[in-house]
């Protein structure tokens, strides 16, 4: 079925008793149909115009005025009314209650657009925070690594200072004797000459 028949079988469905509705669109295409089957009626001729004085008002003019008032009656009767727009309109959907409608659908996209972007980033957020703590306690543990390296070195290292210093010590001791023992045979040695 094409667009505008399917309101004409509604209509035709309900009971005979209660008024039709009629929409812009029945109402215009009942008007364009009435057109069509009407008819031509026949003209008056020229005589008929002519014997027709417009000074005098008799009985067939009254009749022929009657008449052309009557097909203008008939031809504005499917003619659509300022009071059949106003029954076509009233089951439309006021202007505010659209918008309060579309209002609502918006702010509901929103809310569902706005949780769902929050959810993601929260996820993020908590692989992000997940990663960072996974790196923390990898660079804890070789903290801790190097510290126990640092300190099996410095007890390593604290008996070498130690035997150095002895070994300066000793060095030292053994460097004045040495000059000592030196100058002594010197002085000998010139005495003996």
């Amino acid at each position: 079925m094409s667009g505008g028949s399917n309101t004409l079988n509604k209509t035709s469905t309900k009971p005979t008793h209660s008024r039709t509705v009629r929409s812009v669109q029945t109402l215009l295409a009942a008007n364009k149909d009435n057109e069509d089957e009407k008819e031509p009626e026949a003209k008056r001729t020229h005589s008929e115009v002519s014997n027709d004085s417009n000074t005098s008002l008799d009985l067939s003019g009254l009749i022929n005025f009657q008449k052309d008032l009557d097909e203008i009656k008939f031809s504005l009767k499917d003619v659509t009314t300022k009071q059949h727009l106003i029954d076509v309109t009233k089951d439309l959907v006021k202007t505010s209650d659209l918008e309060n409608l579309v209002t609502g659908i918006v702010k509901k996209m929103f809310s569902k657009f706005e949780s769902s972007l929050e959810k993601r980033l929260n996820d993020k957020i908590t692989k992000i925070e997940k990663k960072m703590e996974e790196k923390a306690e990898a660079l804890s543990i070789e903290n801790e690594h190097l510290k126990k390296r640092l300190d099996a070195m410095s007890s390593h290292i604290t008996p070498i200072k130690t035997d150095l210093a002895e070994t300066a010590k000793v060095a030292k001791i053994a460097n004045l004797s040495s000059n000592f023992n030196e100058q002594y045979s010197r002085k000998k040695q010139y005495q003996g000459v």
